[in-house]
């Protein structure tokens, strides 16, 4: 793998928090995580070190609601708007720079990948989630183009003024799927295995993922609190530099649950 160029003034913002914490962990690609069970799943992991060096590892981590939310976002082929131009999703390497939605170029410092299988879960396939597909221009002229695929973890940007009345802010991140109407915006239960992917950049970013503005990944404010000690090293295991939670960056616009999100846009 050739490793990026990247460009030390891009880093500078994220350097504080970077290099604190990779100065506290011995970094392993061989890590060994608990026994693997039935509820847990392979990821595949590339990050970007201090030297700016790509490294990547594998490991069997739980097939929970937090850490699925690490790599179930983009299905394989969603292009990623860099400064190289739209990128597949499957093409991103760390040190790439990404563009946000206040056109600031970001790093990426991280690149999360496992296969959604539905049928390697047929004991709870009642209770598996989808997939969903945006169609072209549902949102407007090339929003998204083509269409879009998203994983059962990706939030995608909703402005309203009602958001305000509930949030105290004029936008929030909504799931995916709280966007089906059956029409233009549809699950799918993919028959074969898909790959899918999610992007760390410091702190809670929001990115282009075919023209729709999508969260890149946050685990969230609260996650700690909602993880046994082991889940937590095993969790903080994924991200080689990260030794607390409070070291993902800020996180400065809210998120919705469906029910919330359904509520608003009925309203």
């Amino acid at each position: 793998m050739v490793t990026p160029r990247v460009t030390v003034g891009a880093l500078a913002t994220e350097r504080s928090g970077f290099e604190a914490s990779m100065s506290e962990r011995t970094v392993r690609s061989d890590r060994q995580p608990r026994c693997a069970s039935p509820l847990s799943r392979h990821y595949e992991v590339a990050y970007l070190t201090l030297r700016g060096e790509i490294e990547q590892f594998t490991t069997h981590a739980p097939a929970t609601p937090a850490f699925e939310d690490a790599f179930m976002a983009f299905a394989r082929g969603t292009l990623i708007a860099t400064e190289n131009g739209q990128t597949a999703v499957e093409d991103l390497e760390p040190g790439m720079l990404v563009y946000t939605a206040s056109e600031q170029l970001r790093p990426l410092l991280w690149v999360g990948s496992t296969t959604f299988a539905p049928t390697a879960f047929n004991e709870h396939a009642g209770d598996l989630p989808r997939l969903t597909r945006i169609a072209s221009d549902t949102f407007g002229l090339d929003r998204p183009a083509p269409d879009l695929v998203l994983g059962p973890r990706a939030r995608t940007l909703f402005r309203s003024n009602r958001c305000r009345e509930m949030l105290g802010a004029d936008k929030a991140f909504a799931p995916a799927h709280a966007l089906m109407d059956g029409i233009n915006v549809i699950g799918l239960n993919p028959m074969a295995p898909i790959q899918l992917y999610h992007l760390f950049l410091h702190g809670q970013q929001v990115i282009r993922a075919n023209g729709i503005e999508v969260e890149s990944f946050h685990p969230g404010q609260h996650i700690e609190s909602m993880m046994d000690p082991e889940d937590r090293e095993e969790f903080l295991g994924l991200f080689p530099w990260i030794t607390r939670f409070d070291r993902f960056g800020p996180m400065r616009i809210p998120r919705l649950t469906a029910f919330e999100f359904e509520s608003l846009r009925s309203g």
